[in-house]
């Protein structure tokens, strides 16, 4: 494990802002990158189950952001409706679904109009999103005006494009060090008739020591399902899916709570499709959890497969994991897109004991994508000295959805499966 820490570590400042990753020394392909980002939006590959999942991962990161600005500084400015993007603290509980955090659901449109009413508090840092803290008096987008109103294209294209909703964003102890919690949210979209689950990826000092270990544990979750093979998972997304939150109450699990909104969407909405989609640790959570939703007697009666598309995961679990990983597959009950990116070093940790799953396509930098089942590669062969762009959404983006790879990736995913598996 120690061999690949530096390489890790290099890699935080772009999962902190997702598809807009910070500026690393490799500028010229990052500015090829975004301009290849900045014309599929355009395309047709926009609206493909692998772009939508990782736009909505995209989505994930930044609203994050601008939900923990309102926060840090509320008490410094006076926000111009910040329960556009923040409504837990309203007064009236207007959201249809029971057990979630949103009292109000939010919308692209309502994520846009925060932003255009807050330009002045809103700064851009490198591609990132901070506050300004030479706000007052300021009228101005952002330091440079470009990646604030790429953004704002990007959601105005999500809000033409899907009838969709955000139900849930449970972001709660997303700060807390260590005693952080994982970050989720639920997007209804009756557009493409689908329910996704997204995670956010690795930003907190937690979720990167949590990323770093190499222990394995069984809880009952998995364990009801698995006793054949004997499947094990890492200890720490283990804890953050199945272990108890820091919420008064009941107690539940993010599992469970998970399961409990699953379950009113699949009655409101039966022909709709369960996905779940996240990059680096979130792509780690979006494998675990699509296992536990497609076994568990808990979620038994909710809609299969259950679609995980993932981006830079790492691995998960053991040789047992993988066996019944495959067993549920063989079954219908799962399916599991995994993106990796060649010299990405996350997808091939940890290292020892540890496997990969599902279907992958990996991309590298003027290639087309090579797919195989249970591909996995060794941590020698992804070793590089471009850890940071490697593991960012940009890079994975600009080598992924280009013309090249047209064929492969306009096959949706029960196509891909019969032909690759």
């Amino acid at each position: 494990m120690l061999p690949m820490i530096p390489y890790i570590l290099a890699a935080v400042p772009v999962v902190g802002y997702g598809l807009y990753a910070t500026k690393s020394n490799h500028d010229k392909e990052s500015k090829k990158t975004q301009d290849l980002v900045t014309h599929l939006e355009l395309d047709e590959f926009k609206t493909l189950e692998l772009n939508t999942m990782l736009q909505w991962s995209s989505l994930m990161y930044y609203l994050v952001t601008l939900r923990g600005i309102v926060r840090k500084h509320k008490n410094k400015v006076d926000f111009v409706q910040p329960e556009l993007i923040v409504s837990q603290h309203l007064d009236k509980d207007v959201n249809p679904y029971d057990h979630t955090h949103l009292k109000k659901m939010i919308t692209a449109t309502d994520i846009l109009n925060f932003m255009k009413l807050n330009q002045k508090y809103l700064v851009s840092d490198d591609g990132g999103l901070e506050f300004n803290e030479k706000a007052s008096g300021r009228a101005d987008l952002d330091s440079d005006g470009q990646a604030d109103v790429e953004m704002m294209q990007r959601l105005e294209q999500v809000d033409d494009e899907f009838d969709a909703d955000i139900i849930e964003f449970d972001d709660e102890f997303c700060d807390d060090g260590m005693d952080s919690e994982l970050v989720f949210c639920i997007i209804v979209n009756r557009t493409e008739k689908r329910v996704a689950v997204c995670f956010r990826g690795s930003v907190s000092m937690k979720d990167w020591v949590v990323d770093l270990s190499g222990t394995k544990s069984k809880p009952e979750q998995i364990k009801e399902f698995t006793n054949d093979t004997g499947a094990e998972i890492h200890t720490g997304f283990s804890e953050y899916l199945f272990g108890k939150t820091n919420e008064d109450g009941d107690g539940y699990t993010k599992f469970t709570q998970i399961v409990m909104i699953l379950k009113q969407v699949a009655k409101k909405h039966p022909d709709f499709k369960i996905y779940v989609t996240g990059h680096s640790l979130g792509g780690a959570l979006t494998q675990l959890l699509a296992f536990a939703l497609a076994g568990s007697k808990e979620s038994a009666d909710l809609p299969k497969p259950i679609i995980a598309v993932s981006y830079a995961s790492p691995r998960v679990g053991n040789k047992g994991y993988l066996e019944k990983y495959k067993q549920l597959e063989k079954e219908g009950l799962l399916r599991h897109i995994r993106v990796s990116n060649q010299g990405d070093i996350v997808t091939v940790s940890p290292s020892m004991g540890f496997y990969q799953t599902g279907l992958n396509i990996h991309v590298a930098e003027g290639k087309e994508v090579e797919i195989g089942y249970c591909k996995d590669r060794s941590l020698m062969s992804q070793l590089n000295t471009n850890a940071l762009g490697n593991h960012g959404l940009p890079t994975y983006h600009g080598r992924l959805f280009i013309s090249r790879n047209t064929t492969a990736i306009s096959m949706d995913i029960e196509e891909l499966y019969k032909k690759y598996t």
